[in-house]
């Protein structure tokens, strides 16, 4: 057997001291563009206990990169160039950068795992608000489907830099009055596992395993009901929405604001000009009215405390402002072309 690591490099080699802790909460998600929001995100999920990010990102001019770089070398953060970008041609950017997060160490070593983008903010119900909290209140569990709730524009057509949980309270579909007379709502999800479960195949909402329900293993929904073999063992991305979210939902900022949107469309999320069509009904879906919920409105004690730790980092604070400058340039931009203004007339920016 060849001579000890410490002994051949001359210095202490232990795995716990030198290798990345472990991480017990990680979220993976890619991301293009996406500068003025990064912060409030991760200080929000930080808050709940997810304990670090894996990002895979694609074509940033905006400084989403040098954001996720700067919080990399903090230790939040693992952030690597999505794959494709050497051959475009190649699959679709979301799923390239989910498979390509399972190559690494840090995601294999993970107790848990969530895909979710930064339009996403899980919220805990609990008396703790907490990732523990919610696992010590529903038991034992070893996958969680969280159900997602959409909310609309608030009929705000400026890009703000603010955050999202305080510009957006009014949800997209009648989910009190569903309540009231039983009717069932069905809304998709996205799932938090455990990473010892031995799934076929992981999807961004859910992941597969036909037989889940014979495994020992138990999967629940937000509410901590344990789903049954039907979803489990299928492949359904959604639930009923209105008796799944006692104890938690993820909220989902689609469009944000006209402003914003315009710029998702241009990023290509939700697509431009030859796909015009596409774009108006990605709004037009997402912006019906619905319940006003105002629980989330102000971002908890410890959120704030991250946040504010984020702003005092000259590079931090530095690139934040370049993402928000460049964001509000996009706009400009897209609205002095005329596919711009033929988007903005239809989502009702000009009314």
């Amino acid at each position: 057997m060849s001579e000890p690591l410490s002994e051949r490099y001359g210095a202490p080699w232990t795995r716990g001291a030198d290798m990345a802790k472990k991480s017990r909460y990680m979220i993976v998600t890619p991301m293009k563009n996406e500068g003025p929001y990064i912060l409030d995100w991760v200080a929000h999920h930080m808050a709940l206990g997810f304990d670090h990010f894996f990002v895979v990102t694609n074509d940033c001019d905006d400084g989403t990169d040098r954001i996720l770089d700067r919080l990399a070398e903090m230790g939040h953060v693992t952030h690597v160039p999505n794959p494709r970008m050497l051959k475009r041609s190649q699959g679709a950017w979301h799923v390239m950068a989910l498979r390509y997060a399972a190559l690494f160490n840090i995601y294999r070593d993970a107790d848990w795992i969530m895909f979710s983008d930064v339009d996403e903010y899980l919220q805990v119900n609990t008396r703790t608000k907490t990732l523990d909290g919610f696992l010590d209140r529903v038991g034992k569990t070893d996958v969680i489907s969280f159900t997602s709730i959409p909310y609309n524009s608030n009929g705000q057509k400026a890009f703000v830099d603010a955050p999202l949980v305080g510009q957006f309270t009014e949800r997209n579909k009648g989910y009190e009055a569903a309540r009231a007379v039983g009717k069932t709502l069905s809304n998709a999800v996205k799932t938090m596992f455990r990473n010892e479960v031995p799934f076929t195949r992981r999807r961004n909402h859910r992941p597969l395993l036909a037989e889940f329900s014979q495994t020992g293993f138990v999967w629940r929904d937000g509410s901590g009901s344990v789903l049954d073999a039907d979803y489990t063992d299928g492949g359904a991305k959604a639930i009923d929405a209105v008796s799944t979210v006692q104890f938690a939902q993820l909220n989902h900022y689609a469009i944000r604001s006209m402003e914003a949107f315009l710029v998702k469309v241009d990023r290509g999320d939700a697509v431009l000009t030859e796909r015009l069509g596409a774009s108006v009904n990605y709004w037009k879906g997402y912006n019906t009215p619905g319940d006003v919920d105002l629980r989330y409105v102000t971002p908890s004690p410890l959120t704030r405390k991250i946040r504010a730790g984020f702003a005092r980092d000259p590079e931090l604070a530095e690139w934040h402002a370049f993402a928000v400058a460049a964001h509000k340039a996009k706009v400009a931009q897209i609205l002095g072309t005329e596919e711009g203004r033929m988007i903005a007339e239809k989502i009702g920016y000009f009314s």
